[in-house]
């Protein structure tokens, strides 16, 4: 017994600090997944959950504590939730959307529709410059 106590004691104390911390984003994305998600909000929501993780690894590494990642825990959160549709939002959370919600979530939309766009633009531009050139 006192060789199982002591070999556990060695693991946890060579084991880096961010095995022994919680990540609930998987927890929470599974909350989320209970709305029916769009292909395009789960592909936003695991982006946001890659730059999460990427927290926890970075405040580990650099030294900056379980406390400064788990403060981005609300952050993911809150940008997770703000890829939901209105129906979606009030579904989860029992409320309508804030006003600053909704601009948030309006900016992200608008933000993808000038992508969209500009990827549009682009191929009109090159199916023009080839038609020209066949002239």
């Amino acid at each position: 017994m006192r060789k199982v106590i002591l070999c556990a004691l060695l693991v946890a104390l060579a084991a880096p600090a961010a095995l022994a911390c919680w990540d609930n984003s998987d927890r929470f994305i599974v909350s989320l997944k209970k709305l029916d998600l769009s292909t395009d909000q789960l592909k936003d929501i695991f982006a946001y959950q890659k730059e999460h993780r990427g927290v926890v690894a970075r405040a580990h590494s650099e030294g900056l504590g379980c406390r400064y990642h788990e403060n981005h825990d609300a952050v993911f959160e809150k940008q997770a939730v703000g890829v939901l549709t209105n129906a979606q939002f009030k579904t989860h959370t029992g409320r309508q959307r804030t006003q600053v919600e909704s601009l948030t979530y309006e900016n992200r939309l608008l933000k993808k529709e000038i992508v969209r766009l500009e990827a549009l633009i682009k191929a009109l531009q090159a199916q023009l410059a080839k038609t020209q050139a066949k002239k």
